[in-house]
């Protein structure tokens, strides 16, 4: 099936030309803009169209070919695979690369963890505490020998997602992963006067008002809790995606 109404908006200047192509074109195929069995323009046309380089393009290609969306036919092109605009949800850990995808995701996670909180304020058991607080001083352990925590992070919210009652909340946070909690690196990367110990502590103490909350039962507090938490990291990242387009 040829496309004769393909096209692409040209890339703004980016850190990740590839990762916003790749996007870009996904976006198109799961959106059904792209229906199965179509034929995508040749690697010049998407490099015309998008403003992009060549090996820009080739690298937007293996990852959608990766991702089983579009596939190859020797001598004759690129194509959408069947069923391509009808997979199940699903976030690839290649979209936390850039702030934006970090943005998004805290986005996501302060819609899901608002109420998965209060649920865990609601149907807590002692065990729960017990496993969330140990996990509260792991992290601070991590934090206190200069690791970037990112694993007792994770925990943590594992803990409360458990404590919850849901385990559908539980099967969430795990699903993201690791990509649940914005990289210390890309923090890093666009403030080079970001300072990390300061940022670990401030968690710690969130994540310690939340605990809180929590164990008192207190289901609006620990909403609260969370806004305070993921919103503090939301400000500071659209802060550095700010700072990012200046540079």
């Amino acid at each position: 099936m040829e496309n004769s109404t393909f096209s692409l908006s040209q890339l703004q200047s980016s850190r990740s030309l590839s990762n916003d192509l790749t996007n870009s074109l996904r976006q198109k195929i799961l959106d059904g803009n792209l229906p199965p069995g179509t034929k995508l323009p040749t690697a010049k046309e998407i490099e015309e169209q998008a403003g992009v380089s060549r090996s820009v393009v080739r690298e937007a290609i293996a990852a959608l070919k990766a991702e089983k969306l579009i596939v190859s036919r020797q001598g004759i092109g690129v194509f959408v695979a069947a069923g391509a605009n009808s997979r199940p949800f699903e976030i690839d850990t290649n979209e936390f690369a850039s702030i934006e995808d970090a943005i998004q995701i805290l986005e996501l996670r302060m819609a899901v963890e608002l109420e998965m909180s209060a649920m865990a304020a609601r149907h807590r058991k002692k065990s729960h505490l017990k496993r969330l607080w140990k996990c509260i001083s792991e992290f601070e352990t991590k934090k206190n020998q200069g690791e970037d925590a990112v694993k007792e992070d994770l925990a943590i919210h594992l803990a409360i997602a458990d404590a919850s009652g849901n385990p559908y909340f539980a099967r969430f946070i795990k699903y993201i992963g690791s990509g649940a909690i914005p990289s210390r690196d890309l923090i890093s990367k666009y403030d080079e006067k970001s300072n990390k110990p300061e940022y670990l502590q401030q968690l710690h103490e969130e994540h310690r008002q939340l605990a809180q909350a929590i164990e008192d039962k207190d289901e609006e507090a620990a909403r609260e809790a969370v806004r305070q938490h993921l919103g503090n990291s939301l400000k500071r990242h659209k802060a550095l995606a700010r700072k990012a387009i200046a540079q």
